[in-house]
């Protein structure tokens, strides 16, 4: 601390000369700032104003906008603004948001020069794209909060965000195995010894996603009380360009729930614990579990770690198999091929939770054991199938024929209707 010519403490970095002067000094990552005045009331409001100056200076080294692009300018303000607010300090998923929707697209234009029509234009091309609503603004949101950075640090004038409009895509169904799909995707994973056999069952049985699969370890497992603790997430991402595995806290505070055992799950585990315990004796020195990831439920063949890109490659594999199959069997047979929709992970999920609503199980618990925060998403996923849909409007009668109308049709029993 500083002190006056009388020894009285003027604050850090300040102190009086014997002329009558007073001095502040501050150090900004190595540059040294000293200033000079009669007033030391004025000095320190001049001192603080320097040193915030020459911090922006080193973060931004062009002031206007005009030597910063938008890509560049976002690394800056993800590193100082964002990622110090994200969980595990960053989040590789919020960027990647960024750059595949507006990085692409507009990333490489100098701040200064982004209009509105650009950001407009990004948008159209988006849509055309077949990018969802929710995905474009979610991805417009960052831009937002981005740009207005980039506004209070004066390197730009106008918001280019302010006054686009991110139309209504067409809403995408959501992909759910139908009781017959379901039987035939078990089918072929039986039949052809599907080494992800068990880990699909699962996921049926469970309504789990898939990180929270992949991190799940068998000290997770009750079975003496039958239940299912969720309680981290493995995910990848890219780090310098190599692909990095980390297990984390689950995707939201709900989503730390414990799910009891549906019918055949205990067996499915059992199953699951020798399969690993044959094929780790197998390979011998070629196991490649990793030590660090604890004891976990769901390997791949070798050993390693089941992240998203495995299953959806072999979900991939399974449905032209299947598809193989139908076609195989049309030619024989002289009748048109059926068709099997491509699946992927989260699609076990939706049919888990269809299956559950088809079941009878009230929305609330459907809620807790799918680990949503709101109530609303535990809705969207009752899917009414087209076999629900006709015994509903079988059950009803001579829809016209008011004197009929024995029957009254409860509103609580018309499940999934969004």
């Amino acid at each position: 601390m500083g002190k006056d010519l009388k020894g009285k403490e003027l604050g850090r970095g300040l102190s009086q000369r014997p002329d009558g002067r007073y001095m502040g000094r501050a150090q900004v990552e190595g540059k040294p700032i000293v200033l000079y005045g009669w007033k030391v009331k004025e000095l320190k409001k001049e001192l603080v104003k320097a040193v915030d100056d020459l911090k922006r200076s080193n973060l931004l080294p062009e002031e206007d906008g005009t030597g910063i692009t938008l890509s560049e300018w976002f690394e800056e303000w993800y590193s100082k603004y964002k990622a110090p607010t994200l969980k595990d300090g960053g989040s590789p998923a919020y960027k990647r948001k960024f750059l595949n929707y507006y990085g692409v697209r507009i990333g490489s234009k100098y701040l200064s020069d982004i209009r509105q029509l650009h950001v407009q234009t990004a948008i159209a091309d988006m849509v055309e794209s077949g990018r969802s609503s929710k995905s474009i603004r979610e991805a417009t949101g960052i831009l937002q909060n981005c740009i207005e950075a980039a506004m209070a640090n004066g390197l730009m004038r106008i918001n280019p965000v302010v006054g686009t409009i991110i139309p209504k895509c067409e809403k995408v169904e959501r992909r759910v195995l139908t009781v017959e799909e379901q039987k035939i995707f078990l089918d072929y994973l039986a039949q052809n010894k599907s080494w992800y056999e068990e880990l699909y069952k699962f996921m049926l049985l469970t309504g789990l996603r898939i990180g929270e699969v992949g991190g799940l370890q068998w000290e997770d497992i009750d079975f003496s009380n039958r239940f299912i603790y969720v309680k981290r997430t493995l995910s990848y991402q890219y780090e310098d360009g190599k692909k990095t595995m980390r297990l984390t806290s689950p995707k939201t505070e709900n989503s730390v729930r414990k799910v009891p055992f549906f019918g055949e799950t205990q067996k499915i585990l059992e199953q699951q614990f020798e399969k690993v315990k044959r094929r780790k004796k197998d390979l011998g020195d070629r196991w490649r579990k990793p030590e660090e990831m604890g004891n976990l439920v769901f390997l791949t063949s070798m050993g390693s770690p089941i992240g998203r890109y495995n299953i959806e490659s072999d979900m991939r594999y399974v449905t032209q198999q299947i598809n193989d199959i139908f076609r195989t069997e049309a030619l024989y047979s002289g009748g048109i091929p059926k068709n099997f929709e491509k699946i992927h992970p989260h699609a076990l999920r939706h049919t888990f939770a269809t299956r559950c609503f088809e079941k009878g199980m009230t929305p609330r618990t459907v809620q807790e054991i799918m680990g949503h925060a709101n109530y609303n998403t535990t809705v969207s996923y009752t899917h009414v199938l087209d076999d629900i849909k006709l015994k509903e409007a079988e059950r009803l009668g001579d829809f016209l024929e008011n004197g009929n109308n024995n029957q009254t049709l409860e509103y609580n029993d018309v499940i999934g209707i969004l």
